[in-house]
């Protein structure tokens, strides 16, 4: 027959590995909580950024055209000067000019390309940060899960045979 304080023991031993299950299935709940969180914020974040990148690319070329625009614009004034000059059919200044005007644009729009090439690539980069940053919550939140049940084993283990121990020495 058993006595009632080996059936306490043992129902203290039964007890602690069942809390230590239970702590561990919370630990191991609130670690993919905390992941899919981190996770959702990622992915809002990139979409904004993946926007950001598209308003740059749009704003890019809209500064392109203002600036072959500008440069139509300037190309028609200095034929409209030469005509109202007088001069006629000399095209001597209109080639000392327009060249010029040419190299200006050509310039104006690599370095405007660069600029926004420049922001596009910096965006992307986060994006990857973002994406290597969602990998690593995952794989600490299941790094934390299989600690927390790890850990429950270990307990549970420790409680039924420490009961056991006392059990036999009694």
């Amino acid at each position: 027959m058993c006595e009632p304080v080996t059936l306490l023991m043992a129902a203290s031993a039964a007890v602690s590995a069942a809390g230590a299950g239970v702590a561990a299935t919370y630990q191991s709940a609130a670690a993919e909580t905390e992941s899919n969180f981190r996770n959702y914020q990622i992915d809002i974040q990139n979409r904004q950024l993946k926007d950001d990148a598209e308003l740059t690319r749009i704003q890019a070329l809209e500064t392109e055209n203002a600036r072959r625009d500008q440069s139509r614009r300037l190309r028609a004034a200095n034929e409209a000067y030469l005509a109202g000059s007088g001069v006629g059919e000399s095209r001597s200044f209109l080639q000392g000019v327009e060249p010029q005007n040419d190299a200006m644009l050509r310039s104006d729009l690599a370095s405007l390309r660069l600029q926004s090439a420049t922001q596009i690539s910096r965006i992307a980069d986060q994006i990857s940060v973002n994406k290597a940053e969602g990998q690593f919550a995952r794989a600490r939140a299941s790094a934390t899960s299989s600690a927390a049940y790890a850990n429950a084993a270990f307990s549970a283990g420790s409680a039924i045979t420490g009961a056991g121990y006392r059990i036999a020495a009694r």
